[in-house]
């Protein structure tokens, strides 16, 4: 069946991303492998809300590149922000019921890396970013980063072209992905994940235009890029 993972956690995939670029990744993880999968609903790893939705993401451990599992758990837990359903790290686990940390005795002990789950409802594709200290504050421009250059996020995002939904796609992003915008325009309205947006962009490098809300920036319509 196809999956993809929740947007709210995308969206701190990207903010530890670009806190952390240099960070390992190999203890990450998202869709369960097939042990897993044999405990149906009972794993958040496994694509069982929405239908087709992964709740649950690992992130690794990895403190030579700045990225401590336990700052992270802590702040997550600490925040109390509305999408958590549970952190686990360092054999302890902290649920939305109390916000505080209690053993945990799986058979993962979550040393090599944290997980995070998120609630099993619309909430876990809210994609606003994680208030933590770890993160520190956005820059300016949100997601941009510099001479049109954006981050996208979401799975499957059809690059189209022209402006409408309708039109031929000539690119599929299977993922978040960096693009270069070179200019804007109005044109059909695209509603997702409780967005709304007529703004297009046009990439040059992928020959087609991305609906803005696709664009990983809180300004419906992008600053310093001009209208085709």
């Amino acid at each position: 069946m196809s999956w993809r993972v929740a947007n709210s956690l995308e969206t701190l995939r990207r903010q530890l991303d670009a806190r952390f670029p240099d960070r390992n990744t190999s203890a990450d993880g998202s869709i369960g492998d097939a042990a897993h999968q044999a405990r149906g609903s009972a794993s958040d790893h496994n694509p069982w809300y929405g239908p087709g939705i992964v709740t649950a993401r690992d992130f690794t451990h990895d403190p030579a590149h700045g990225l401590d599992i336990q700052q992270v758990a802590d702040q997550l837990l600490d925040s109390r922000d509305p999408r958590i359903k549970y952190v686990i790290a360092n054999r302890r686990i902290g649920t939305n019921r109390g916000w505080q940390w209690e053993p945990y005795d799986g058979a993962n002990p979550h040393e090599a890396h944290f997980h995070l789950s998120v609630v099993a409802d619309p909430r876990c594709d809210e994609a606003h970013d994680w208030n933590l200290p770890v993160l520190g504050e956005a820059p300016d421009g949100g997601g941009a980063g510099g001479d049109g250059a954006f981050v996208t996020w979401g799975t499957s995002v059809n690059v189209r072209a022209q402006p409408r939904l309708d039109a031929p796609v000539v690119a599929v992003l299977s993922g978040p992905t960096r693009v270069t915008v070179q200019c804007q325009t109005r044109g059909d309205t695209v509603d997702t994940a409780g967005h709304t947006n007529d703004a297009w962009s046009f990439v040059p490098a992928l020959g087609g235009y991305v609906s803005n809300i696709f664009i990983d920036h809180p300004a419906a319509w992008l600053p310093d890029i001009g209208e085709c």
